[in-house]
């Protein structure tokens, strides 16, 4: 039995698809980096999909209402890995001479 588009954009069927979607672009910028050499690389493009994702499964589990303690650890693990992005492009471009 399908789901109607009412039940899909009410319920978490939405985020589930945006967390889809964002999983496979990651892939899809990571294959392309490791085949040609260009464009992002690998360990660039999960730094900045990752806090997203994290956010959306916080987002996702408010609206399953699932608590607020995995509500919680998912806002967690988002800001620290913000922070750690953060702080990663910050001691890259720490050298002016870093910056192409």
């Amino acid at each position: 039995m399908g789901m109607t588009g009412g039940e899909f954009f009410s319920g978490t069927g939405l985020v589930e698809f945006v967390i889809a979607i964002t999983l496979v672009e990651g892939v899809l910028l990571s294959l392309w980096n490791l085949r040609t050499g260009r464009g992002i690389p690998v360990r660039d493009v999960w730094a900045m999909l990752v806090p997203g994702i994290w956010l959306m499964l916080a987002l996702r589990s408010a609206m399953a209402a699932e608590g607020w303690l995995i509500t919680a650890l998912y806002l967690l693990a988002a800001g620290f890995s913000h922070a750690s992005d953060v702080l990663r492009r910050q001691r890259h471009y720490a050298d002016k001479s870093n910056f192409d």
